[in-house]
């Protein structure tokens, strides 16, 4: 049986080439479908409304005769507004369908976005930086108590008064750990604060006066090495830590019994970023009384038991080491005490030009 022409098995076979190209056939339309012309409800009528807002435009706002204005069906609710509008302002642009809406003044347009700190981010900020040094003695002395030694359970009130015989004032504290989260009273005195308080128990405070959340301190270190080892982000820890909590059977949940979706990352940001530079500022106390013993040792050094010659003192040279930072950044290049070698010979220290230029320009 032959093939039915239009088809593919009736196309002709070719050696050589691509062939004839093959299209497919046209398929037959329904000719009800087709022919018969179909009118939208409510075209005419926006139609005739179109035509009579041009006419009356067109005319002048003399002439115009709003009450003759054609009625209008339940489906341009939107162009009755535009009618009404123009009934009022002859010459007023119109707006879109979707754009009725009145204008914004200026002053009740969105505000833009501030590039500065505004009064209570300085504020925040100047709290933080009066608070920091108070911490960093009683950061070092919890240091030196836990240094080797397994982690004691926090307990349920915490107090640092030594006199015991000042008025205290209780705040209760949700305190975030490795493993769940408690709710943890922390009295706070004359002769303590509350930062001071938590501080000494191993809990960092999520603010600076009257916080309501504190992290562990062991938690916010290991964040901060996980952070300098694949720079991870607050959130990816937020949210692990969250999700960690839930498998656990920790859920928080507000004052309506709702669990909260993200509780813990805002307070968990500022307590990772205050903690950071509590830490730099006890470097930075540290490396300040390493230099203080520095220059007592090199004082000592300075003053011989018998005065030397003026020839000497020239022989030997001006200087007998590198600045201290010199020796901090580069302990190998800077770190010598024979200085005045001949260039021939090699000379005392080889300083690459373009690096010394950026390094200036970075410590500027």
């Amino acid at each position: 049986m032959a093939p039915r022409m239009g088809t593919r098995a009736a196309q002709p076979g070719t050696s050589s080439g691509l062939g004839t190209h093959f299209s497919s056939p046209r398929k037959l339309r329904d000719k009800r479908k087709t022919q018969v012309l179909v009118e939208v409800p409510g075209q005419k009528a926006k139609q005739t409304q179109l035509l009579a807002k041009m006419a009356s435009l067109l005319a002048g706002p003399a002439t115009r005769k709003p009450e003759e204005t054609p009625p209008v069906l339940p489906e341009t609710e939107t162009d009755a507004v535009v009618l009404e509008n123009d009934v009022n302002e002859a010459w007023e642009d119109v707006p879109e369908p979707h754009d009725n809406c009145s204008p914004q003044s200026p002053s009740q347009s969105t505000p833009s976005r501030r590039t500065q700190p505004d009064l209570t981010s300085t504020r925040l900020y100047d709290s933080w930086k009066a608070l920091i040094p108070t911490l960093v003695e009683i950061q070092l002395d919890y240091t030196a108590r836990t240094l080797g030694a397994p982690l004691e359970r926090t307990p349920k009130v915490l107090s640092l008064c030594s006199s015991h015989t000042c008025a205290q004032k209780r705040t209760s504290l949700t305190c975030l750990f490795f493993d769940y989260f408690i709710s943890i009273d922390a009295m706070s005195c004359r002769c303590a604060n509350l930062a001071q308080t938590l501080i000494f128990h191993g809990l960092f405070p999520t603010a600076p006066s009257q916080p309501r959340m504190a992290i562990s301190v062991e938690l916010l270190a290991f964040y901060r090495s996980l952070f300098q080892c694949s720079c991870d982000a607050v959130n990816a820890l937020a949210s692990a830590l969250h999700t960690h909590y839930v498998r656990r059977g920790y859920r928080i949940t507000n004052a309506k019994g709702e669990v909260i979706q993200e509780p813990f990352r805002r307070s968990l940001g500022h307590a990772i970023q205050w903690f950071d530079v509590l830490q730099i500022e006890v470097e930075r106390q540290l490396e300040a009384a390493v230099q203080t013993c520095r220059d007592r040792v090199e004082a000592s050094r300075a003053t011989p038991a018998h005065p030397q010659s003026p020839g000497a003192r020239e022989e030997k040279g001006l200087r007998e080491c590198c600045a201290s930072i010199l020796i901090q950044r580069c302990p190998a290049c800077f770190g010598g005490v024979r200085f005045g070698q001949d260039l021939n010979k090699g000379g005392d220290i080889h300083v690459h030009l373009l690096l010394a230029v950026l390094w200036i320009t970075d410590s500027n």
